[in-house]
Formats: structure tokens, C-alpha cells, sequence
């Protein structure tokens, strides 16, 4: 299957195999099968895989040990691992999962739609992560062939499908060529020029002082993207590579604009898709990972606290239990509007999965306020909720650790909240606390 992506199932059990082959056979990829760890890292020497489907329990070398010697291969180190096991339930294995690089679990046996559904993400990701790769790579080679074909400039001006430009440094363009006046919204380049000025141009005027402070420094930008206001008002999203340059003792930018607007908006669902919980719509564990990291450095960088709150639900299991899966999954997306709606634009909230939640306090006042809010979430789930036929409660526990007191890192902060939370399941009566062990 020529220039198709590569997918790897791994699974010691040739049914299994032979199983997510035929769910997995019209995903339009390249399906390859290893029956243990060690065929599974010399396939991953030979290929290039956009994704790897990897049983957990599998004789000799499991699937958590093959995760850390792939993960170890510079060549395989971003390669997204889909873990299928039947033991996901259970915290301990699913941390073990997380450590060794894996992005998600799919619990035995494999449910289709669900397996075809985030399969179908990931290899989106590839392609446009592959495509991006070779549209820089081409309007690298198209600006070094403007240079040394000069003699040629003002034909491939006039004819280039991309937009071109010339423009003083304040802001005034004294060439737009037909391309770029057709991407602005305007008929001729004459008209364009006319009226297209950098302070009416950027949706945000303070995109501009950002791009010319940048390329003051750099002299040059490739594949900057910005938001462009058209002729009609309005906005599409460009790309443009440009340089800075100087002529008869003034500045001028020149550079070339491609409209982007499509590739953009694809983009962004796309990452949406990758980072926001399915079920609830509120952030995934790694997003939440990644917004935690970005806050601890700035909380660093300015000596500020954070507050992190391990949040599980009691009692879900028995909903599950008595209602279904459905009713289960409808319950986790009630609790996750009412806690939502308790918190403030500047904190975070996720699900890490299962029916665990974490928020993030950014500049909490002190451990009352933190508190407080821990009281204020557990009050919001005290009433019960009414969905269909559906009438239950549920209650929850609250863990908390503090930054820097309890954790300089994310996994520190949130292994020391689940162990307060834990200590609060321990302890009938008890609704939240603080972290404050020694380990």
C-alpha cells in the first residue's frame, strides 16, 4: 500500500490479532502484527508507524516493558501507544500505562466503533502533521528559488498562485500582487494597494507589534500565521514567510502570504479532538498535563502558589452497576457542568478518566480558599441528578496538594492528591485534605 500510514498491532494471541486487523482493514493504513515484544521493536527499527495498538498482558516481555524500549528509540519517541488491556479498572496499571508513554487504554474486548473512532484521530494527526512538514519544506525551496532567480521576479510576481508582497516598515505596502489582492478581497492590485494598510488589516492590532518585534530580531519568518481582516470584514487565517531587508537607507519587508483559512480550522478541530474529553467536553489528562506544566513554571518564575484538587466520585459504580454504561457516562457529564460551573475562567479543569477529576487553583489566597472550594464542589454534587428514567446520587472525595509545599512537578502534585484522596475514601465522615505525608 504505497506512501499509506503504518499502524502495528501487537498481541500474543493470533485470534486478537487477526480480529483488530479485520475491524482496522478499511482505516486506509498499513496493518503490520507482532505476536510479542521483541518482534514488535525490531518492526519499529524498520518502519515508520503512525500508531501502535499494544496488548498489556503478553508472556516474557510485556506490553509496559516493550513500551519503554520503543519509547527509548529516538526514531519512535513520539509515536502515540494505544494500550489494549482488560486490567484498565485498576489505578495502578493505568499509571504504569501513563509513565511507560501510552496516550490512551481500550479496554478488552475492543468495542469497534470506538477502536475505528480513535484510530481515525490519530492517523488525521499524521497525515496533517506530515503535510505541514512538506508545505514548509516547499515554500523554503520556493523563497531560496526567488533569490537566485531575480531576473524572473516581477513574471512569477504577477503569476504566483501564492500572495506576494513588498511594504515600508510603518506599515504602508507599495506592492501587493494579484494573488494576495484576490486572498484581501479585492479586485485589482491597484485597489489593494490603495486601501490595505497594516493598521486596519490585523484582527488584533497587537498581533502586529508581536510580528515586527519578532522580525526585527530575526530578520526573517517563515510560515507566520496570522488573522487578516478582508475587504468584506471579514477574517481568514494566513501564513506568511517574509524578510526584512534594507534598501537606499529605509526598511522593507517583502514576503510571500498563502491563505491557510481551511488547513487552520481543521487543525484546531482536530486538537480540540486530541484534548478535550469526549464525554464531558472539558479537557483530557493531557491537556491538563500540559496547562499544569506551564502553569508550575510561570507559578516559579513569579513565586506564586498553586492548589490541585484529585476530585472522585462515590458511589459511581453503583450507578453503573444498576443503570448501565450509558447512564454512567450521561451522570459524568451532569457532574462535570455542575463542578464547571463553580470555578473561575483563570482554573482548569479536567477528567483524567474513569470517573477521577482534577482542578487546578491558580493563585490560591491560602489553604481556607482552597478549602472552600473543595466544600463548594462537594456541596454542588449533594443534590440528586435526573437525567431519563435515571433519579441517583452521588457524593465525592477530595484530595489536595499544594505547589511548592507538596510537589515541584506535575506528577508529584498529582501523585500526593490522589494519596490525600485516598486517605479521605479511608476515613468515613471525612469529605476532603490537605496532603501532608512525608513520601
Amino acid at each position: 500500500m504505497e506512501d499509506s500510514l503504518k499502524i502495528l498491532l501487537v498481541d500474543d494471541n493470533a485470534l486478537n490479532l487477526t480480529l483488530l486487523e479485520k475491524i482496522l482493514k478499511d482505516e486506509g493504513a498499513e496493518l503490520f502484527k507482532a505476536m510479542d515484544g521483541e518482534e514488535a521493536i525490531g518492526l519499529c527499527r524498520e518502519n515508520d508507524f503512525a500508531l501502535i495498538l499494544l496488548d498489556v498482558q503478553m508472556p516474557g516481555m510485556d506490553g509496559y516493558e516493550t513500551a519503554r524500549i520503543i519509547k527509548g528509540m529516538e526514531e519512535c519517541r513520539l509515536v502515540p501507544i494505544i494500550f489494549l488491556t482488560a486490567i484498565y479498572k485498576d489505578t495502578a496499571y493505568a499509571r504504569m500505562g501513563y509513565e511507560t508513554g501510552a496516550v490512551d487504554f481500550l479496554t478488552q474486548p475492543i468495542d469497534p466503533a470506538t477502536l475505528r473512532g480513535k484510530v481515525g484521530v490519530f492517523l488525521q494527526l499524521k497525515r496533517q502533521q506530515d503535510r505541514l512538514e512538506n508545505e514548509i519544506a516547499q515554500r523554503i525551496k520556493i523563497e531560496y528559488a526567488l533569490r537566485a532567480a531575480e531576473e524572473k521576479y516581477r513574471n512569477i510576481f504577477e503569476r504566483a498562485v501564492e500572495g506576494i508582497f513588498r511594504s515600508t516598515i510603518d506599515g504602508r505596502f507599495e506592492e501587493i500582487n494579484p494573488a494576495l489582492a484576490r486572498i484581501l478581497g479585492y479586485e485589482t492590485t491597484e485597489e489593494a494597494v490603495a486601501n490595505v494598510h497594516t493598521d486596519n488589516i490585523y484582527k488584533n492590532p497587537a498581533d502586529r507589534k508581536a510580528f515586527l518585534k519578532k522580525l526585527m530580531q530575526e530578520k526573517s519568518l517563515t510560515d507566520y500565521e496570522l488573522r487578516f481582516r478582508r475587504k468584506d470584514g471579514s477574517f481568514i487565517w494566513i501564513s506568511e514567510s517574509c524578510r526584512l531587508f534594507e534598501e537606499g537607507g529605509e526598511f522593507y519587508i517583502e514576503g510571500v502570504v498563502e491563505d491557510i483559512t481551511h488547513r487552520k480550522l481543521c487543525e484546531l478541530e482536530l486538537q480540540e479532538k486530541a484534548t478535550l474529553d469526549a464525554l464531558t467536553g472539558i479537557p483530557n489528562r493531557y491537556l491538563f498535563f500540559d496547562r499544569l506544566g506551564k502553569s508550575i513554571a510561570n507559578a516559579g518564575r513569579y513565586g506564586e502558589k498553586l492548589a490541585l484538587l484529585f476530585i472522585d466520585l462515590n458511589d459511581f459504580k453503583k450507578v453503573n452497576d444498576q443503570y448501565g454504561h450509558h447512564a454512567g457516562d450521561v451522570l459524568l457529564g451532569k457532574v462535570a457542568a455542575r463542578l464547571k460551573s463553580r470555578l473561575r475562567s483563570s482554573d482548569t479543569f479536567a477528567r483524567l478518566g474513569g470517573d477521577e477529576f482534577c482542578v487546578l487553583l491558580e493563585r490560591p489566597s491560602g489553604r481556607d480558599s482552597v478549602a472552600y472550594v473543595a466544600e463548594e464542589f462537594i456541596d454542588c454534587l449533594t443534590d440528586p441528578f435526573s437525567f431519563d428514567d435515571v433519579c441517583c446520587s452521588v457524593g465525592a472525595s477530595i484530595g489536595i496538594s499544594m505547589y511548592p509545599e507538596n510537589g515541584v512537578n506535575a506528577e508529584e502534585l498529582v501523585k500526593k492528591a490522589d494519596k490525600a484522596m485516598y486517605l479521605v475514601k479511608e476515613e468515613p465522615g471525612r469529605r476532603f485534605c490537605f496532603y501532608s505525608g512525608s513520601d
